[in-house]
């Protein structure tokens, strides 16, 4: 009975929504097909628009742009931004998109003609300073978060689509444990969901997780059972089914053999997790996790990849190495990215 009260959650999680979108699930087996990004730049930025525009950024400046769904990946990386390495990326369209810097210079950049020209809307040199992610409610609304400076996350948010940034007043900052930190892997260890909820998952000597229903003006914290201890430990990605049931994973980014307890679910909004039994988990340690409009969910890390749907007992594996997954906004495509210019596009077969 214990096992089947645990697994009943997660059944109802990640079942398809209709018969409709269990009928197009059923119709093939999802793979990641590579496409040629023209750089080597190592890609944890990601952001998929529609099944043919997406965005993707990382290190050496680099920002890369598709409109014909992977077919071409043009390279409108930042000139002056070289030894920047990007690590989230929010696309709105094929010619809006803003990038945002992991460590020093902490800067973000945005463009409205596909990449063309960029113009700098963020930037400071404080030290300490190390932004993980970005996300956005909507195209006006948006928040990124970073590092503990003095105890506290620092967190940045917008009202007018990224042209001005404003940082949240100090005491209205989560709380950090000491040497606590997000996970710049994949841009995902922070997430909007709905119309104002916003979560940030940590790491290190614990796997805290935040959620505000404010748009980030006010935090609760919880603690989740992601493995946790080590600085390489604890939550990578977040993901929401809905408002209220959601996925998390992570582990020990020093290698697969070394993770635990890699994922986590909720059935109220983030105010709990429960540990996934060890049958129903993904495999080995993720970056990267996202849940699709049909309930297939797919899973990426630096070693291998992986997804779920309903019916499985457990977890398939995907050919492919990846750090990052974006879904479109509709959920109903994806592509991946990661080390040496690696990006993909699922696919069904």
């Amino acid at each position: 009975m214990k096992k089947l009260s645990l697994l009943l959650p997660i059944l109802l999680l990640l079942a398809c929504g209709n018969d409709k979108s269990k009928e197009k699930t059923s119709a093939g087996i999802p793979f990641w097909e590579a496409q040629n990004s023209t750089v080597e730049s190592s890609l944890r930025g990601l952001n998929a628009v529609s099944e043919n525009v997406a965005w993707a950024s990382g290190s050496k400046g680099a920002v890369l742009r598709t409109i014909d769904g992977g077919t071409t990946w043009e390279n409108v990386s930042i000139a002056e931004a070289d030894t920047i390495d990007f690590r989230d990326v929010q696309g709105f369209d094929e010619n809006t998109a803003i990038v945002l810097s992991a460590g020093l210079p902490a800067v973000i950049y945005k463009t409205i003609d596909g990449g063309k020209s960029w113009e700098q809307k963020f930037f400071t040199m404080k030290e300490g300073t190390f932004y993980d992610a970005m996300d956005f409610w909507d195209n006006q609304n948006g928040i990124a978060f970073g590092d503990a400076v003095d105890g506290r996350l620092l967190i940045l948010k917008t009202k007018d689509g990224g042209e001005t940034w404003q940082e949240l007043p100090f005491e209205q900052r989560p709380i950090a444990k000491e040497g606590q930190g997000g996970f710049a892997a994949s841009g995902t260890c922070l997430i909007t969901n709905g119309k104002s909820d916003v979560y940030i998952g940590l790491g290190g000597q614990e796997a805290s997780f935040f959620y505000s229903y404010d748009m980030g003006e006010t935090w609760n914290k919880t603690i989740t059972p992601i493995q946790s201890g080590a600085s390489s430990e604890g939550i990578f990605s977040i993901a929401f089914k809905n408002e209220k049931e959601g996925l998390i994973v992570g582990g020990d980014f020093r290698g697969d053999s070394l993770t635990r307890i890699n994922s986590a679910y909720t059935m109220n909004k983030g105010q709990s997790w429960f540990p996934i039994m060890a049958s129903l988990s993904p495999h080995g340690y993720r970056s990267g996790v996202a849940i699709m409009q049909n309930g297939l969910v797919l899973t990426v890390g630096r070693e291998s990849c992986s997804y779920f749907r309903d019916g499985m007992s457990a977890y398939e594996m995907m050919e492919g190495k990846y750090y990052s997954v974006s879904l479109s906004k509709d959920k109903k495509s994806a592509y991946a990215s990661g080390s040496k210019g690696a990006v993909a596009k699922l696919m069904f077969k």
